[in-house]
C-alpha cells in the first residue's frame, strides 16, 4: 500500500478526503505520447471520471464512459492522490500519480476496454500534483503546491529508466510567499494560467516563465478548476467564501456598491492574460443560491455551467445564458446532499453531472433540466473527485 500524500491544496476539497490505495506499479515503458496520432485520428468523445476510492477497501480508479449513454468502457487503477486528467494533442488522457521509483510520475491511460493498467511516461515529478495541464506542443505543466510553482516537462515517454528533468519552472505574479498554485491550464496559443489558494490567477505568456497577475489573489479560497473554451478563452472557478458583490436590484446584473442585493463572485473569464468577465451567484435568498464553485464547463454556444456546493450541504448546478454574468435561476437546480458536482460538456452541448454521495453520473440536454440518462457506478469505483471530456 502506498502512503497517501495530500497537499493543503487538495485537502481544501472535502470530497477528496480518503486514505491509502495502490498506485500504478508498471515499469517505465515507451507509451503513446501526446503527439503520437495525427489530429484527424482523434478518438470519439468520452467522459473520464477520477474516483479516489476508499482506504483499505477500494483503490482509486479512472473510469471511461461512452457518451451520451454512459456505458463503462475502461477502468485504470490510480492512487488516491492522483491528479485530474489532462488531454494530449491526440486526445488521450494523462495524469500524475505516485511512481514506484519514488516521487511522482506522469501516466497515460490507454484507450482500451476492460481493466487497463496505466503506462508510465516518465517519473521525476517531485511531489503530489492537484492539477496537470498540456500545451499545444504536447508538453506537460505540473502544479507543485509543495514548492509553490509549476514545472514544465517535454512531451513523450522517457526511455532508460531515468527521471525526466523539467525544462522550465514558472513562478511570480500571485505565486509568492504563502500564495500557492492549485490548478493550471494552457490556451491554444501556449499561454499558461495558474490558479492559486487565494482564488487568484497568474498569467504566463507563451515562452515566459515569470508571471503577471491576471486576477489578484485573496478574494476567495482555492481555485478548484480552470478550463479552456472553444474560443480559446480561459475560465476559472473557486472554493467557498468568495467576494460579496452588491447590486441595485434582483433584475440588474451590474455591480453597484450602494445597492443592497447580495451576490457572490464565483468565476472569471480571461483572454491574453486580461480579465474579460466575472460571473456572480444567484441572490442570497434564491432557492438555487450557492457560492462554492467546484467545477465549470462552457459549451460551444457560450452557455456556462458551474457545479457548486452551498452552505446547507446541497449541491447546485448553476446555469448561465451566453453573454450574461448572472445565473438563469429557472434552468439552475438543486442536487442531492453532498453531491459535490463535477460538470463537463460535450460537442453536442449536452452536459454531464457527477454526484459524489450517490456515486452517480447524469447526462442532461443542454440549456435545460431534461435528464437523458443516470447511472450508478459499479461497486468499487467510488468517491468521484473530477470529471472531464476529451476534445
Amino acid at each position: 500500500m502506498s502512503k497517501r500524500v495530500i497537499s493543503a491544496a487538495l485537502s481544501a476539497f472535502v470530497f477528496l478526503m480518503c486514505g491509502c490505495s495502490t498506485a500504478p506499479t508498471v515499469p517505465s515503458v515507451p507509451g503513446v505520447g501526446p503527439g503520437a496520432l495525427p489530429a484527424k485520428a482523434k478518438s470519439p468523445q468520452y467522459l473520464y471520471v477520477y474516483n479516489t476510492g476508499s482506504p483499505g477497501l477500494y483503490t482509486g480508479e479512472y473510469a471511461r464512459y461512452t457518451l451520451p449513454d454512459l456505458k463503462l468502457q475502461e477502468t485504470t487503477v490510480a492512487d488516491g492522490a492522483a491528479s485530474p486528467v489532462a488531454f494530449g494533442i491526440a486526445g488521450l488522457p494523462f495524469f500524475v500519480d505516485e511512481a514506484p521509483q519514488g516521487g511522482f510520475a506522469v501516466y497515460l491511460q490507454p484507450l482500451k476496454n476492460g481493466t487497463v493498467p496505466a503506462r508510465e511516461q516518465f517519473y521525476g515529478v517531485p511531489c503530489v500534483s492537484s492539477s496537470l495541464a498540456t500545451g499545444p506542443t504536447g508538453n506537460f505543466y505540473v502544479v507543485q503546491y509543495c514548492s509553490g510553482n509549476v514545472l514544465e516537462f517535454a512531451a513523450g515517454a522517457r526511455k532508460g529508466g531515468k527521471a525526466k528533468k523539467p525544462i522550465a519552472t514558472y513562478t511570480g505574479g500571485n505565486l509568492t510567499g504563502t500564495v500557492l498554485p492549485t490548478y493550471a491550464t494552457v490556451d491554444p496559443k501556449g499561454d499558461l494560467y495558474v490558479g492559486d489558494n487565494g482564488g487568484g490567477v497568474t498569467y504566463f505568456a507563451a515562452g515566459k516563465t515569470k508571471g503577471t497577475i491576471a486576477f489578484a489573489t485573496g478574494q476567495s479560497q482555492a481555485v478548484t478548476q480552470m478550463i479552456v473554451d472553444s474560443r480559446g478563452n480561459v475560465w476559472s472557478t473557486h472554493y467557498p467564501n468568495p467576494t460579496i458583490v452588491y447590486f441595485k436590484d434582483k433584475k440588474t446584473c451590474i455591480p453597484d456598491p450602494s445597492g443592497s442585493i447580495k451576490r457572490f463572485e464565483g468565476a472569471e473569464e480571461f483572454s491574453k492574460g486580461t480579465l474579460l468577465k466575472q460571473l456572480y451567484s444567484s441572490t442570497t435568498d434564491s432557492p438555487v443560491y450557492a457560492a462554492g464553485g467546484l467545477s465549470v464547463a462552457v459549451d460551444s454556444l457560450g452557455r456556462i455551467y458551474i457545479g457548486t456546493q452551498n452552505g446547507s450541504d446541497e449541491g447546485v448546478l448553476i446555469d448561465y445564458d451566453p453573454n450574461t454574468s448572472c445565473p438563469n435561476d429557472g434552468l439552475s437546480f438543486v442536487l442531492p446532499t453532498r453531491a459535490f458536482p463535477q460538470v463537463a460538456v460535450d460537442k453536442e452541448k449536452r452536459f454531464y453531472l457527477t454526484d459524489y454521495n450517490d456515486n452517480a453520473i447524469s447526462a442532461y440536454s443542454g440549456g435545460s433540466k431534461k435528464l437523458l440518462k443516470r447511472i450508478t457506478q459499479k461497486t468499487g469505483v467510488i468517491d468521484i473527485s473530477s470529471a472531464a471530456i476529451n476534445p
